[in-house]
Parts: structure tokens; sequence; C-alpha cells
């Protein structure tokens, strides 16, 4: 990497990319430890470098260092045939002189999103030395503009619902995603599974919103109902310049057609019910699917991230986040007894919010009322309760597997050691009443606790 100072984030920026893509790379800020021998160490990669990254501004035209730098690997190839000498405009206006006759990489007025393409792009067609595309280019005839944005803007096709301000910690998790979708140029899919008010929505919309700058297209779809899925995808079409059609279908294949052309998309499924239905409707083609899902079954697609209940220490902050007149110590007790679940947290938070009834007296009232204040508490962008929530997924699975919600009813009433399998298949006939009918201590917190 040639450069100066001036450019020394544009140049680590550019060395992450290349090594992150297989390339081994000679930066100074990085391989100019403590001892080395810095001129020795830039004549010897000078020499050696199969190709030398030249990073062009007003700055680095001026130097007497960079000069002689790219006029070495010049001289190595003048004629360019081995592309020893690739350039890389950030800052300014295009180089005079010798550099005009050298076809460089121009990353000028471009978002991260589309710097990150182009550099990509054109290293990948460097090396091979031909710029083939891997996908057919599209129809001449129907050219849809696309515009850099300004860098941390959000893209302008961007459905996605408002950043939650309260959001804690998952940090291990938002890498996880990261890393299972940003694995080629293929299209990913990665999904988060888990129950019913553990945050998998939050999760994602906090992802879509922190990696907005990668993408020039998110599209955000509730996937609860399916009958409803095509009809919005089919949307898509205005945004991205397609002509309407009326039948949702055609409009859905034209849809999935057009991403295929491009780069830079997610899609995202919200509270997807079935993977037969997810399927369907992929695209293909090089860009990201986010689902989540309280069902199983969809590691066909890709990797799933299993998400949990809040770690203690993230409960308590999110609490002491939304709620200021809670101690660290109630905001233990709080969290502990409604089982580190993010939505029963920020329900208890915006009851308390509401009410504004001091923490003591909540305490008091969870301990002997719990039950009364699962349904109190509204949670701003959410149309559930924790009551509301466990008894629509109670109803849905009484109605599939009757005896499962038999299962959850014996599982609530056990301690919280491992359950004997042979408890349920020597005795079948003492299954308790179903789950609704216990009272006391919320089902996730028993479940949870009584796994084996």
């Amino acid at each position: 990497m040639s450069y100066t100072q001036a450019d020394r984030a544009w140049a680590q920026w550019i060395a992450w990319l290349l090594e992150e893509d297989g390339y081994q790379v000679l930066i100074q800020a990085w391989d100019m430890v403590a001892g080395s021998n810095w001129i020795s160490r830039i004549d010897q990669g000078v020499q050696q470098a199969a190709r030398t990254v030249a990073v062009l501004s007003p700055d680095y035209v001026s130097s007497v260092y960079g000069t002689a730098e790219w006029q070495a690997a010049w001289a190595a190839d003048p004629h360019g045939q081995q592309r020893k000498l690739i350039t890389v405009r950030v800052r300014g206006d295009r180089a005079a002189g010798l550099l005009t006759a050298v076809v460089g990489i121009d990353l000028v007025g471009l978002s991260e999103a589309a710097a990150r393409r182009q550099l990509r792009e054109e290293i990948t067609a460097a090396v091979r030395g031909r710029a083939k595309p891997g996908s057919s280019p599209p129809f001449p005839l129907r050219v849809v503009p696309t515009e850099p944005r300004f860098p941390g803007a959000l893209p302008e096709v961007f459905t996605v619902p408002g950043r939650n301000p309260h959001f804690t910690g998952r940090a291990g998790e938002l890498d996880t995603i990261r890393t299972g979708l940003d694995v080629g140029a293929a299209m990913t899919v990665q999904a988060v599974h888990g129950l019913g008010g553990v945050g998998k929505t939050q999760l994602v919309i906090e992802y879509t919103h922190r990696y907005a700058t990668s993408y020039d297209l998110v599209w955000w779809i509730n996937a609860e109902q399916p009958s409803l899925i095509s009809s919005q995808l089919a949307a898509l079409a205005g945004p991205l310049g397609l002509p309407a059609d009326p039948d949702p279908d055609t409009a859905v294949r034209a849809v999935c057609a057009e991403l295929r052309r491009r780069r830079g998309w997610l899609l995202v499924f919200d509270n997807a019910e079935d993977i037969d239905h997810i399927r369907a409707v992929l695209p293909g083609g090089p860009g990201h699917v986010l689902i989540t899902t309280r069902r199983g079954g969809f590691s066909y697609l890709g990797p799933v991230l299993d998400l949990d209940v809040l770690p203690r220490p993230e409960a308590i902050t999110l609490l002491r986040r939304r709620t200021l007149a809670l101690t660290d110590d109630q905001a233990d007790t709080v969290a502990e007894l409604l089982g580190d679940l993010p939505l029963a947290l920020e329900q208890a938070a915006a009851y308390l919010d509401q009410t504004q009834l001091p923490p003591a007296d909540y305490l008091h009232l969870l301990t002997t009322r719990g039950a009364d204040l699962y349904g109190r508490g509204r949670v701003v962008d959410h149309q559930h309760t924790i009551a509301t929530l466990w008894s629509l997924s109670l109803d849905r699975l009484r109605a599939a597997q009757p005896a499962a919600v038999q299962l959850l009813g014996l599982c609530a009433w056990l301690a919280p050691e491992p359950i004997p399998l042979d408890l349920f298949t020597n005795h079948p006939e003492d299954l308790p009443t179903p789950l609704d009918q216990v009272a006391g201590d919320p089902p996730w917190n028993s479940l949870r606790r009584s796994a084996p």
C-alpha cells in the first residue's frame, strides 16, 4: 500500500478489505512496528510485491516518497501487462502526467457499500486480467438510475421500523449475523430463532440500522400471515423502477429477476411461520436475507442463530436505562422474577413509567400478583403483552398439538432440575391440565429453569 499519512484511514480501509478477500498486504500502518527498518522494508515491498496499490489524493501526488513508490512499480511494468500499479482515487481531481495512462479505481463520492463493491470488483478484474461480470447485464432499454447517497445516510429504499433507542447488549449476536451474511457473492440467508418476546425482531431492526450503509436497498416483510408475503414483496416493483402488474405472482417474479441483477440488497422476513412460504419467494443472486421465526426447520436455507433471553447484566442495564428510579438490586430482582425476557423487561419498564409507581411497590405487586401484571404496561411499537403473546402461542399449539400443551403444563409444575424422560413415557395418564390453568410463575421462566 503506497499512501501518505493524510490518507492513512483510506489505506487501512482498503488494506482490511483486501486481506478479508485473501490477499497479503504490506502497509506501513500495520507492518512498520517498533524496531523495523522502514526504508529497507518499503524497498523490499516495492521490489517483491506483485502489485502496488497507490491511494491517490492531492497530498499523494505531491509526495516525494509516494512518487518514488508508484514510479518504481510503473517502471517495472510500463505497458501494464502485469497490472503492477493499481491506483485508487479517494480525494481530489484526476491525476495528471504519466498517471493518466494508468486505468485506475475511482471511489470519490461513493457510499461505503458502493465503494466496497467497486474496489472488490476492480481488484478481482486486475488480478484476473478481465472485467467480465458474474451475472448478465440488464437489458439496455430499461436502465434504473442509481445515485450514490451521502455517506452515513440511510438507503433511499429502507422500509425498516424505527430504531429502538433503548436497545441493549447483543453485541455477539449482531456479529454472528454480520458474519453469517457476509460470506460471498451468492445470496446468503440468516435466520434468528427464539421464543416469543425474546427480542428477535428488535435484534434484526438494530442490525439493519447499524449496517444500513452496507446496503442500497432494505425491504421489510411481515411474514406472520403467509397469504400477504407475495403482495408485500410485489410492492417492491415500484422502488425498483419496474412497471406495475396487477398480478402479484407476476410482479414477484419480476422483482426477483431484478434483484438477481443487483447487489447491495437485504430482504427481511419477520416472524416467518413456515419455510416453504419463504423459499417460494427467495430471489437468489448477490444479496442478503434475514428471517425471524419461532419455528424450526429454517437451517435448510442457511445458518440459524438461536436467541436466548438477555444475560443478567444486560437485563439490569436495560431496566436501569429505562427506569432511573430502580436501583441495581431492584433491577436484578425484577429481572429474576421476569426470567430476563426482553419483552417482559420492556413491559415492566413501561408500566413503571406510565404509573410512576415506586419500585418497591411494583416489586411487591410482582411477587404477590404477578399474573395480573403480565397484561399491564404497553410497549411502544409492540402489539402484544406477555399475557396475550403466550395466550396466542398456546392457542396455536393447542390447535396443532394438544398433547404438547399438557406436556408444558407438567413441566411448569416441576423443579429446575433435569426432568427424567421416563416420567412421561411410563406415566402418560398422569399428565396435568393445560398450561393456561397453571397460576403463579410465568411459563417462560418455568420452562427455562426446568429444561434439562
